[in-house]
């Protein structure tokens, strides 16, 4: 057993002191402190306008796909607005449209109007589904997007082909 006095009491409680303020403040050992890196300031990044073409697609079915009727239709659109077209329509809105699906038909021209009735289905409430019925075999499905008052958009058709067993 050690025995110390108060005197050596407080010589060793003030050089624990000195020795935890020299560690705390970077000294009491060989190696210095490592500076601070100055932060580097990263950019925004760039946004890529390729991507913001309109398309439209569908989700399902896929291309190629076997399906088996009723045939389940999801459609999708990217930067282009799908909207209900409005009671009265005096000039069509800019950059807002509604689905069109075509069955066993192809895309329409540019600023054409999109037919009512077969082989067209108009989506002027804004839907973006729809389920139909078809025959067995080969079918092209064919989605084009229309103004307000239902005339093709450019770049905003694509066309599928599915089998029905």
């Amino acid at each position: 057993m050690v025995r110390i006095c108060d005197g050596q009491r407080w010589r060793m409680v003030a050089t624990g002191l000195l020795v935890s303020s020299a560690v705390a403040c970077g000294g009491g050992g060989d190696a210095p402190m490592p500076a601070e890196e100055p932060v580097e300031e990263v950019p925004a990044p760039v946004e890529d306008r390729s991507s913001m073409t309109p398309s439209v697609g569908f989700v399902s079915p896929t291309d190629g796909a076997t399906v088996s009727s009723p045939v389940s239709m999801e459609f999708i659109v990217s930067n282009y607005n799908i909207s209900p077209v409005p009671q009265e329509v005096e000039t069509p809105r800019q950059g807002m449209g509604h689905h069109h699906v075509g069955i066993d038909t192809e895309c329409l021209p540019v600023g054409e109007v999109v037919p009512q009735g077969d082989p067209w289905v108009h989506f002027g409430d804004g839907s973006k589904t729809f389920e139909t019925m078809l025959e067995p075999g080969q079918h092209t499905l064919t989605l084009q997007l229309g103004d307000d008052e239902h005339r093709t958009q450019e770049g905003l058709c694509t066309s599928i082909t599915i089998t029905v067993e």
